[in-house]
């Protein structure tokens, strides 16, 4: 019998998961690749640089870090060739270059079938991923998946590569491909290369908007597209807060 795996982009969508009646293991990417240090040369050194950086962001601890987050990706390192892989995987830039990098380790092991699970289509928001799905539309997700082939993983391998070197150049370039496994890859990356965080939330705090939740909602309404979470706007919000 093929082993399977899959792959969620947090705890959340995880615990989900247990729930269906969908069979295998499940790993759970707990990062935040979206901000932060990326450059290094080996994964020894990713592993060190992205503690460090956790630890000044989010005020969790290497060992803390290694202990939940390192584990999970030395899962996937581990899995076995041959077996089969779902990328539980939403279409936001958070989402995104967490998913480039865990197929960049799929990619060190032979023979795998990867495949891209989408959240449900949502009319009212599109960037609201699995938020909105119950069990069934779970499985119907994984009914609908998309295999990742050979020359998918070469655009995602040189997607995190272009990323980890804000490389915004190849970054542009990249999006012009078409994937069946990518639904808004062009508008995420013209976003992120385009729009700047900071500045945004800098621009509400100058228009009168200065508690946090306010802020907060704010970025959400406009710039969800960037998948950020409360952690990561109220860091952005803290920094200009204190430079003033």
């Amino acid at each position: 019998m093929k082993n399977i795996f899959h792959i969620t982009n947090g705890d959340y969508l995880a615990e989900s998961l247990k729930n269906t009646s969908i069979d295998g293991e499940i790993i759970v990417c707990r990062e935040a690749l979206v901000s932060g240090d990326l450059k290094a040369d080996s994964l020894e050194e990713f592993w060190n640089i992205r503690a460090k950086s956790i630890a000044d962001d989010y005020n969790v601890s290497p060992e803390n870090y290694y202990q939940k987050s390192v584990s999970e990706f030395e899962k996937i390192l581990n899995i076995p060739e041959h077996s089969e892989v779902n990328l539980w995987f939403e279409d936001d830039l958070f989402c995104q270059v967490n998913l480039w990098f865990c197929v960049f380790l799929l990619s060190k092991i032979e023979d795998l079938k990867i495949y891209r699970i989408f959240p449900k289509a949502s009319s009212e928001n599109r960037w609201n991923g699995f938020l909105d799905s119950d069990n069934s539309d779970l499985e119907e997700s994984l009914k609908s998946r998309v295999l990742i082939n050979k020359n998918d993983i070469e655009l995602i391998v040189n997607l995190w590569r272009a990323y980890q070197n804000n490389d915004d150049s190849l970054l542009l370039q990249l999006s012009e491909n078409q994937s069946n496994c990518f639904h808004f890859l062009k508008e995420v990356i013209d976003s992120y290369i385009k729009i700047n965080p900071e500045d945004f939330v800098k621009n509400q705090i100058e228009n009168g908007l200065t508690d946090f939740d306010s802020v907060f909602k704010k970025f959400q309404e406009d710039l969800a597209i960037f998948g950020f979470g409360d952690l990561q706007v109220k860091k952005i919000y803290d920094k200009i807060v204190n430079e003033k």
